[in-house]
């Protein structure tokens, strides 16, 4: 029998912005012991971008949401640029407002790390508001990890690396 109400209870709090408790790799590692092994596939699949024939109502509704998000950005990258959107587009579904405000805010943006981080926060709150009518299930664990991956990515960033990348991009067009 699973034991989510332990394992999720021991979780650290996760913030925006906070450096990652421990890493995705952890928490996988750590729950193999608390959830059913189905659980931990779907959870290992959502880490790792590979498909989970049998995903549940969230995971549907997560990855229709990140759908709807891709396509609003075609479609406000494709405007912007003054391109038909038609091409870019994958499947029809309509953004909220909070998702269209955020879009047309991160498009607008010139710094790219504000745009992205824009994005990311949009994701964080889609995340909070699917798993607020759970408690101690695979929901959480898996809002849980995909937050702790948002976080990693953006602990991994680096400006110094971010520079030197800039710069040989630059070198290579000067040459």
């Amino acid at each position: 029998m699973s034991s989510y109400y332990y394992f999720i209870s021991t979780l650290p709090t996760l913030a925006f912005g906070d450096q990652p408790p421990m890493t995705s790799e952890d928490f996988l590692e750590n729950s193999r012991e608390w959830i059913p092994e189905a659980d931990l596939y779907a959870l290992k699949a959502a880490a790792e971008g590979y498909e989970n024939p049998e995903k549940n109502d969230v995971e549907i509704q997560w990855e229709n949401w990140k759908e709807t998000l891709r396509n609003s950005l075609a479609a406000a990258r494709a405007a912007k640029l003054g391109k038909d959107q038609a091409p870019y587009l994958s499947k029809s579904g309509s953004a909220d407002s909070q998702m269209r405000s955020a879009v047309q805010e991160a498009v607008k943006e010139e710094n790219q790390q504000k745009a992205e981080e824009t994005i990311d926060k949009l994701k964080w709150s889609f995340l909070d508001e699917i798993s607020a009518t759970h408690s101690f299930d695979f929901n959480i664990a898996l809002s849980y990890l995909i937050k702790l991956k948002i976080l990693e990515r953006w602990a991994a960033l680096d400006e110094e690396a971010g520079k030197e990348a800039l710069n040989k991009s630059i070198e290579k067009q000067e040459k």
